[in-house]
């Protein structure tokens, strides 16, 4: 017998049965080196990651030790507290506050992205809908989007829609208008 198992002696009606428990877990003890200043500085910086600093600082503080508590104070699973304690033992902050999500890679790139921002906020050059955009964007760019990707990428990055509503007529000429308002102000009324 290893030192990783324990015997437990069990009677029943005049018979002994040994079990042996195999390979228990044993507690994950976690050394937070940075000091509660510094935390509660990244936790301000980094609000996304605010339940992984506050597993940290309720551990430095020593208020919660086991996965349970934790992920009960933190109202997370037992499951991101263990991947959280893991990752922080075996590279520190670093690595805890790495994010490698999946994804794929964005169509619109930064040039299509300001060519796009420039033609939506041009009073004389506008989209007048989505499908205008899309079709922009397939002729331009040769980027083709769903309707769906396009109009949420908009309200998303520019916060609006393709029509906007203008105080005045794009076209007029300023000239012909200060004429205007020179002839109605001398103009005499019965």
């Amino acid at each position: 017998m290893n030192q990783n198992q324990y015997v437990i002696p069990i009677r029943l009606v005049n018979q002994t049965k040994i079990y042996y428990l195999c390979n228990m877990a044993k507690a994950l003890i976690v050394n937070v080196t940075e000091s509660t200043k510094e935390l509660k500085s990244i936790q301000r910086q980094k609000p996304s990651y605010y339940s992984r600093i506050q597993m940290l600082l309720l551990i430095k503080e020593g208020k919660f030790i086991t996965k349970d508590s934790l992920a009960e104070a933190l109202k997370v699973s037992t499951q991101s507290v263990h991947i959280w304690r893991t990752k922080y033992n075996a590279g520190g902050i670093a690595l805890l506050l790495e994010d490698k999500r999946g994804g794929k890679p964005a169509k619109i790139t930064g040039q299509v992205h300001q060519q796009l921002s420039d033609r939506l906020n041009s009073s004389k050059e506008g989209f007048i809908s989505f499908i205008e955009i899309q079709q922009w964007l397939k002729e331009n760019f040769g980027i083709e989007m769903k309707y769906q990707a396009i109009n949420k990428f908009v309200k998303r990055k520019f916060g609006g829609k393709p029509k906007v509503a203008r105080k005045s007529q794009i076209n007029k000429d300023d000239s012909a208008e200060t004429l205007l308002k020179k002839t109605i102000r001398g103009a005499k009324t019965y």
